[in-house]
């Protein structure tokens, strides 16, 4: 959303972020993590997505690696039907016993929650290995 207002005032302001440089979007970032490893090292089942439909920080930990160029298989829990949600929830709380999401295995890594930075050190890490 914020995206949206920025872009209806941007006129108001002339060059892009002049008036506000802190301001950054996550596609800049992610263009500079690009160039750190080679998205072509993952496979489809080398990552992992367990993500909730409505949840915020599992769309952008899946925005994040959709600007990153890295496929990625997602298993949206709250839309599987009743025994193959109790599957997968056996299975996510071996590695998050509360139940936190997003859950994202890469290869051996698995991290719980959205961090942008942790994130971008285990897509690096695991594709020198």
């Amino acid at each position: 959303m914020f995206k949206y207002i920025r872009d209806f005032f941007q006129p108001f302001f002339g060059e892009k972020n002049k008036e506000y440089p802190a301001v950054s979007t996550a596609k800049g970032t992610a263009q500079e993590e690009k160039s750190s490893f080679d998205k072509e090292s993952f496979d489809l089942e080398d990552i992992r997505v367990y993500a909730l439909s409505t949840c915020i920080h599992c769309r952008n930990a899946k925005r994040y690696l959709d600007e990153c160029g890295v496929e990625y298989n997602c298993v949206y829990v709250d839309e599987l039907n009743a025994a193959d949600r109790k599957k997968v929830v056996e299975e996510i709380k071996h590695h998050s016993p509360t139940l936190s999401f997003p859950v994202i295995m890469i290869k051996g890594t698995v991290l719980v929650g959205y961090n942008k930075k942790e994130l971008a050190e285990v897509l690096k890490k695991e594709w020198k290995e």
